[in-house]
């Protein structure tokens, strides 16, 4: 393959700059391939505004719309807002410019939701990347499998939970991980001393606060732990943002379980100098030992963190690394633990399934099944009694054992997770795709798709024709935001009139909390005949007036509205 036909790439996925684990993947992925002779990378960035000047080698757009209009649509919104996080508004535009070969998409499935309906999907050779985390598997990934060119999974859980679904084109890459950073240090004694820590066994958990990372669970094993090993002086290190109303409420856990405050840790960073402290939580906002600053620290936070060498360092406090959760994609400070010589703990469910067994460096936790509410999947209660045994275990294991064990999760994420295997086999998949037929699977109708065979009555209420007036807009995005937007001007006009919309129910979230929209219905084909919808002659229909404004005057009688229309649409 010459220069000449270099494989055009577009990646989407969080902005590389950003410190998240999609966005530390980007970037170790675009480093690698940005000099490669047979691929021409374009970055998609999720987190970053459109039009910005995002100041990477390569080209780079930011997806987060410019366009004011689009803003003032999705401000009290949250599902638009989402939509507009994950570049849903923006993405036609780039893919018009980019024109790739292959559109390569890494985020959480949510966040392609109605991508696979864009006319550029189906012209597009298309990869998605997900992350899928738990089970049941929602029929939305066996959709967007059914639509893609090739999906790809973040953890052989969710590979082999496809493949039992009959979804036989998946495979398992993990995230790209750089490892250079994260390593043993030599000096262990004196980084420990720095913070009083040269007699204490600390047990550490680096992760955002948010609920599926199971504190409360992981506090009850350790005030078990401590009660059993009384002469351990253990410690807890939560490498994460302790601000009250960000995810859970640290300080007030430690104190209902009667733990020591002395016995659980956090990291203050100072926003001033960057250096770090490991201490016990005394609020927001203290003053800076190193520089002075009165206001200067802060525990880690979205917005500051660490640097990767200070990182390392916190990891290299830690004789043991705990990592309880509900479930994850693939849970990266897992693999910078192991990286950094440590053994450990991770819940045996999910992404954990491939990092929490001896031969992958590490002890699985126990856990028992709860069910999440809004969605029904499968979530895992890691078991405090398990965290305490294993802690146990490790407490009192022979340093033999312990190298053991160590040593075999430091090959093993060296060969699953480093850079330069997993960026090898994506480019071979791309390669692969790209050379490919294009698929075209055509998408399994939907109930909603389906309503050619539904009563238009049931679709309806009961308040007569004369009350009713229709909208009909099947697609795309753009024309159903901008119908959107018209529709308070619609009901000001005839104000007596309840007014439905029919779209395709892919647009419903763009939809559905607009407060002049008395119903929202799946569009059907015989919606294309305004006589069908308006009546004529004899023959009543079941709207007093109904608007095509996707048609023209060419192709329907878009204009008749039973001669009881006041307004053009388009005014």
């Amino acid at each position: 393959m010459t220069s000449r036909s270099k494989i055009k790439v577009l990646i989407h996925s969080n902005y590389s700059r950003l410190g998240t684990g999609f966005g530390k993947n980007m970037k170790n992925v675009l480093f690698s391939l940005y000099n490669d002779p047979d691929i021409e990378l374009v970055e998609a960035a999720n987190g970053a505004h459109q039009g910005t000047d995002l100041l990477t080698p390569w080209k780079c757009f930011g997806t987060y719309p410019s366009d004011q209009d689009i803003l003032k649509e999705v401000k009290n919104s949250e599902a638009k807002k989402r939509a507009a996080g994950y570049g849903f508004y923006t993405i036609d535009e780039i893919i018009r410019e980019v024109k790739p070969d292959v559109y390569l998409g890494v985020e959480d499935l949510w966040a392609f939701r109605q991508f696979e309906d864009k006319d550029w999907w189906n012209k597009t050779k298309t990869i998605i990347w997900t992350t899928l985390d738990s089970l049941p598997i929602l029929d939305s990934a066996k959709d967007i499998y059914s639509r893609c060119d090739k999906m790809l999974v973040w953890a052989s859980f969710a590979e082999k939970a496809m493949k039992e679904l009959g979804c036989e084109n998946v495979e398992t890459l993990h995230g790209a991980v750089d490892y250079e950073n994260f390593f043993p240090l030599e000096n262990k004694t004196n980084l420990r001393k720095r913070f009083n820590l040269d007699d204490s066994f600390i047990i550490g958990f680096v992760f955002k606060n948010q609920l599926r990372k199971s504190v409360p669970n992981l506090l009850e094993g350790f005030k078990r732990f401590k009660s059993l090993n009384k002469d351990s002086n253990a410690k807890l290190l939560l490498h994460t943002d302790w601000e009250v109303g960000v995810g859970w409420n640290i300080p007030k856990y430690i104190k209902e379980k009667e733990i020591d405050q002395n016995d659980v840790l956090c990291t203050y960073i100072c926003n001033d100098c960057n250096s770090y402290f490991v201490h016990k939580y005394l609020g927001e906002e203290k003053k800076c030992p190193s520089c002075g600053s009165a206001k200067g620290l802060k525990t880690k936070n979205s917005s500051k963190g660490v640097s990767e060498k200070q990182l390392n360092e916190i990891y290299n406090l830690m004789d043991v690394y705990c990592h309880p959760f509900t479930s994850g994609g693939q849970e990266l400070p897992v693999q910078e633990a192991k990286g950094a010589g440590l053994l450990t703990l991770v819940t045996n469910y999910s992404c954990g399934e491939d990092s929490c067994h001896e031969h992958q460096g590490g002890l699985p936790l126990d856990w028992n099944e709860y069910r999440e509410p809004s969605t029904q999947f499968i979530k895992a209660s890691t078991d405090p009694d398990s965290i305490c045994e294993q802690l146990s275990r490790v407490y009192l294991m022979e340093q033999s054992e312990k190298d053991e064990i160590i040593d075999n999760g430091k090959k093993y994420i060296k060969e699953k997770f480093c850079i330069k295997n997993t960026v090898a086999k994506l480019k071979k998949t791309i390669i692969k795709v790209h050379n490919e037929k294009k698929k075209t699977v055509e998408k399994e109708p939907t109930e909603e798709e389906k309503s050619k065979t539904v009563k238009m009555t049931d679709l309806l209420d009961d308040e007569g024709p004369e009350n009713r007036l229709l909208i009909v807009i099947p697609q795309s995005a753009g024309d159903v935001l901008m119908v959107n937007g018209l529709i308070k001007n619609i009901k000001d006009t005839y104000p007596n009139k309840n007014i439905y919309v029919s779209t395709n129910m892919t647009y419903l979230s763009m939809l559905d909390d607009n407060p002049y929209i008395h119903k929202i219905i799946p569009y059907s084909e015989r919606f294309e005949n305004p006589f069908f919808l308006e009546g004529r002659g004899q023959e009543e229909g079941f709207f007093e007036i109904a608007f095509l404004p996707h048609t023209t005057t060419q192709k329907t009688g878009s204009y008749v509205h039973n001669g009881k229309d006041k307004i053009n649409f388009f005014k």
